[in-house]
């Protein structure tokens, strides 16, 4: 019987690196490759941080670019235009769509604020009532509290004026970022493809073609989450709108079909955030028992998109579990506020599609190879070569 003998080690190791077990050396190389990666992946993310006016509009572009690409293929394919006019169409059209939800979502506002403050006081006074009958609070504490606040407000007054003028600050910013996003939009739009060939070619040419493909599996993930959430989000507002139509209050419809439609943008916050406003709103205007009533609406509309909706529309298109879109939409919270909320899902289900493909587990088989780009690319390494 022949006795076991240790594995010879490979020559040539000086001898602390021989004595160190082959588990723990394996351990180091891989730690140290990968604290490099995180260093790599902070150092790129505080610099966007430090860019966001930049960022958070070149990225809203994209997913607008996203949802109207099929619209400009339409005007394109079917009609005399060309991609750059097919594309400032499209961009025109969005801007009227936008401007004319917010114009008539506002005059209903604006029409109907002396009726909201007046049920706004009334509702205020009689949770006052409320509070004095069921806690005995008299009317001495009522004044003192008020005049405590009334005295915070004075001595604050410096910080309130600060504040007044960062919004200032704020709404220039935001202005530049509206800049920023349509111009983005129409040259992604018009000349998408040529952009986007080009950053690839800075890339090694064994790298292009797989770089390519896995982007396309990226981009028909994100475009499949962004065309499906738009339907979802029209759902839940349609839903919740005909809410307050029933219970009375049809003046307030679009505005709060508005908000419901933007706020559902945002994962798990954005539904439970218009879905309150919505029972509160109720609440001031009629009384508790139709705010009752909205919240089992609300909650109605939410559980047959949690529960019908989103399952039967996402299908495998966007295969994420709930965990990963928690922990993203936290994750994208803690990095950047809500624009790290609203973005999380989006560009993990890109990444998530694309790391797929980079393994080997094609999320999307029916894409295929893409000639025109395969031919361009060895056109591009033949031109380099010569």
């Amino acid at each position: 019987m022949s006795k076991l003998r240790p594995a010879p080690r490979p020559p040539g190791l000086p001898q602390e690196v021989d004595e160190i077990p082959i588990g723990v050396r394996r351990v180091a190389a891989w730690s140290w490759r990968l604290i490099i990666v995180v260093a790599a992946i902070a150092l790129v993310l505080w610099g966007l941080l430090k860019i966001t006016t930049i960022v958070i509009p070149v990225l809203i572009a994209i997913l607008l670019a996203v949802m109207l690409q099929p619209v400009v293929q339409v005007l394109t394919r079917y009609t005399f235009l060309g991609r750059a006019a097919s594309s400032g169409i499209a961009l025109i059209g969005l801007l009227l769509v936008i401007s004319g939800m917010f114009t008539l979502a506002g005059r209903q506002l604006i029409a109907q604020f002396a009726d909201i403050q007046a049920k706004a006081v009334d509702g205020f006074q009689a949770i006052l009532d409320w509070a004095q009958t069921t806690f005995q609070i008299d009317d001495p504490m009522i004044n003192s509290a008020i005049n405590e606040g009334i005295t915070q407000l004075q001595e604050n007054a410096s910080q309130l004026v600060s504040s007044a003028l960062s919004t200032a600050a704020v709404l220039g910013n935001v202005a530049t970022g509206i800049v920023i996003c349509l111009f983005t939009l129409f040259f992604l739009l018009s000349s998408g493809t040529a952009i986007w060939r080009w950053v690839v070619g800075l890339l090694p040419p064994d790298a292009r073609i797989p770089t390519h493909e896995a982007f396309r599996r990226g981009w028909k993930a994100l475009s499949a989450y962004v065309r499906i959430q738009i339907l979802v989000a029209a759902v839940d507002a349609v839903g919740i709108a005909l809410g307050m139509v029933v219970l009375g209050l049809g003046s307030y419809a679009v505005p709060i079909w508005l908000l419901v439609f933007l706020f559902s943008f945002i994962p798990l916050v954005g539904a439970f955030a218009s879905g309150a406003i919505a029972v509160l709103l109720v609440l001031v205007l009629n009384n508790w028992v139709s705010a009752l009533i909205m919240l089992g609406i609300v909650l109605a509309v939410q559980q047959i998109e949690g529960n019908v909706l989103q399952p039967f529309l996402m299908g495998k298109a966007v295969e994420m579990h709930p965990l990963a879109v928690f922990l993203g939409v936290a994750a994208g919270a803690m990095l950047a506020g809500i624009p790290g909320a609203l973005f999380a899902i989006p560009l993990i289900a890109f990444v998530n599609a694309t790391m797929l493909y980079v393994v080997g587990r094609d999320p999307s088989p029916e894409l295929g190879l893409d000639a025109g780009a395969e031919a361009h690319f060895r056109q591009l390494r033949r031109r380099t070569v010569a």
